[in-house]
């Protein structure tokens, strides 16, 4: 404890924590001012009442106090760990020094005629620092928003459940209302509140500190594709085809279809569990081999995949019987379109895995199926 509060007056713990800071208060600035996405959904509200609290709490109060505690828990954070570089700080130091280097540089430097007319070079660490942030930067307000927008729907719903029971409805009208949704929500907020923490909580005790971000564009440019507002462009092109409930008039097919959907779901958020403080996209935390992943390789985007052809079912039957073969080629299209994204994304995080060597290739040795045991 006494070399704690000994860090708390060291340069670099001023370093990390002010940098860090900084980045913070850049981010909550962006999506409170400029991001017209982030404004929209930091204005969903929690109606208490129904918990017999008489109090409404917007999202962007909650999200004001998590910022208040990461900035409070940060203190011990960086104390505990003075022989860390935080990556706002090793980003801002590797600016300062490529600017140094462009500064004093007296002959320009040796180029191709298809370089860019460019003398600022970031070193390597500088850039994998700076697409850190960039990862934080986008993805830590998104799964925030969602983790907090699932809890309150869940908690609604498990309300609505009790008042279910009380009205005395059963079977699949109970399911319909209440089962499906509080089960749907419960699984999503498991998701996404492992993938909050694990794009806000690098500790060395946990093994989860990022050691690289997939530095291609492409890498970057599939995965987006598949985040708001990203994929709202996506969608133009690749309209959405499923339903997150779909419909079935026979009841016993009904509620045999949606559990299937439940428990793909619940492979999906297995397969989070399982990374546990490591989820995260475009990174490389270290390799998982337990739980869904000693089957397949990529068991979260196989269970997603699966979950959206069986909520795709009534709209397949519907275009179908339409007997439109123009827009039955476009819904194949679209459906068999999403499901080539989630491929590539797998393709390309394989590439960045491979990039150095930290045991993914013997990984994919071991476990030889990507999406599919024994299959493909």
């Amino acid at each position: 404890m006494p070399t704690m509060l000994a860090n708390l007056f060291t340069r670099r713990f001023a370093s990390n924590y002010l940098s860090t800071l900084t980045f913070v208060g850049l981010t909550y600035w962006f999506i409170t001012r400029v991001s017209s996405f982030h404004v929209a959904t930091l204005q969903g509200v929690w109606d208490l009442s129904v918990l017999g609290i008489p109090e409404v709490l917007t999202i962007r109060t909650v999200f004001i106090a998590l910022m208040a505690l990461y900035a409070v828990i940060l203190v011990p954070y960086y104390a505990a760990y003075p022989w860390m570089r935080s990556s706002a700080f090793a980003f801002l130091q590797g600016l300062w020094f490529a600017g140094l280097r462009c500064h004093r540089r007296k002959t320009p430097l040796q180029r191709t005629p298809m370089s860019l007319p460019l003398s600022f070079r970031l070193s390597p660490a500088a850039r994998q620092a700076g697409l850190a942030l960039l990862l934080k930067f986008f993805f830590a307000p998104l799964m925030i928003n969602w983790c907090l927008g699932h809890l309150g729907t869940l908690s609604g719903t498990m309300v609505q459940f009790d008042s279910g029971l009380e009205q005395g409805l059963r079977g699949r009208v109970l399911f319909d209302t209440s089962i499906f949704w509080a089960a749907f929500q419960l699984i999503l907020f498991v998701d996404t509140l492992l993938f909050t923490l694990g794009y806000i909580v690098e500790l060395p005790v946990l093994r989860n500190r990022i050691r690289t971000v997939d530095p291609t564009f492409f890498g970057w440019f599939i995965c987006l594709a598949c985040y708001p507002p990203f994929n709202e462009f996506t969608g133009v092109f690749l309209a959405w085809q499923s339903n997150d409930f779909p419909y079935f008039t026979n009841d016993y097919l009904h509620i045999a279809m949606n559990v299937l959907v439940l428990l793909s779901l619940a492979i999906f958020s297995w397969a989070s569990i399982a990374l546990g403080f490591k989820a995260s996209n475009l990174t490389n935390r270290g390799i998982v081999s337990r739980g869904p992943y000693a089957f397949v390789r990529h068991p979260a985007y196989a269970a997603k995949n699966l979950a959206w052809w069986i909520g795709a079912i009534p709209t397949l039957v519907m275009v179908f019987a339409g007997g439109d073969w123009g827009t039955i080629a476009y819904t194949l299209v679209a459906l068999i379109g999403w499901t080539t994204i989630y491929v590539l994304r797998a393709i390309t995080e394989e590439r960045h895995l491979l990039m150095i060597d930290n045991g993914y290739r013997e990984y994919a040795q071991q476990v030889r199926w990507r999406f599919i045991p024994k299959v493909w």
